[in-house]
């Protein structure tokens, strides 16, 4: 399993089923849940959807309260939880080779997952897409909230795991000894991000775990989960569409056939939040 899908499969297992924006306000999780639910609306009797990178299901679940007869299927590369599983998402499939037959389903759609896959995933997506099959994906914008604060967070957890944070937690966890230098760096790497909230979380869990009895093992876990958090951060800013970015996505699937158009929407504070991009398959 690579470090990526091993991030995501951690982050997966005990998420709370709203999706990669936990964190998010109440009112965009809504908002997001509002175009599953109307768009659920609009399909036919008996429908067959998917879900591409469906995570933890939040689509799934949105579409199910409206119409329970639709037939619903997520799948993503990483390992989903049981919650997941139960309703429908299939772990441990890439979204690049996707293993069903052509034309399979009535609708094909994302949200804020297709965009981390490989871009042969858009063909994948097409290719299983019936004609006249619907096409919605919700994706990352580059200059949303979201996607700046988390990079900016990512980075300060960088400066202090270079700084020596995690591997000092480990020394002395292991009976070694502070030093005034590492302490000194990750000091300065604090305080170059005072303004995220994670440089005080950090170190203050670490140093919880210093004090306990399992202090190997609890700093051990901490670690893991930092530099997945890491991961899945930096994979995020990457992942983000630019308005260039975007237009290339509609390009694309223009070429394979789907008549196709972007937009931004959810607005949060004054910028769009996500890219809509939406199609019908020829």
């Amino acid at each position: 399993m690579s470090q990526s899908i091993a991030a995501w499969s951690d982050y997966w297992s005990d998420s709370a089923g709203a999706g990669c924006l936990s964190g998010a306000p109440p009112a965009l999780l809504a908002e997001l849940a509002s175009t599953w639910r109307s768009l659920a609306l609009t399909l036919a009797p008996g429908s067959s959807v998917l879900d591409v990178a469906a995570g933890d299901g939040a689509v799934i679940r949105a579409m199910r309260a409206v119409r329970p007869d639709l037939k619903l299927m997520g799948i993503d590369s990483a390992v989903v939880g049981p919650a997941a599983a139960a309703i429908g998402v299939r772990g441990g499939v890439h979204a690049d080779s996707l293993p069903f037959e052509n034309g399979r389903f009535d609708a094909v759609l994302s949200q804020f997952g297709i965009e981390y896959c490989p871009a042969s995933a858009i063909a994948e997506a097409v290719r299983v897409a019936a004609p006249g099959a619907t096409i919605l994906l919700i994706c990352h914008h580059a200059d949303s909230v979201a996607v700046l604060h988390n990079a900016r967070r990512a980075a300060a957890m960088v400066a202090m795991v270079e700084a020596g944070l995690l591997s000092l937690a480990r020394r002395v966890a292991l009976g070694g000894t502070d030093d005034a230098a590492t302490t000194a760096k990750i000091d300065r790497a604090c305080q170059a991000y005072r303004d995220q909230s994670i440089v005080g979380e950090l170190p203050l869990a670490l140093g919880r775990a210093l004090a306990g009895r399992q202090a190997v093992a609890m700093v051990q876990a901490i670690s893991v989960r930092a530099l997945a958090e890491i991961d899945r951060l930096q994979a995020m800013h990457a992942a983000a569409l630019n308005e260039t970015a975007a237009a290339a996505v509609v390009a694309e699937f223009r070429r394979l056939g789907v008549h196709c158009t972007a937009r931004a929407v959810l607005i949060e504070r004054g910028s769009p939040m996500a890219w809509e991009i939406k199609g019908e398959r020829c």
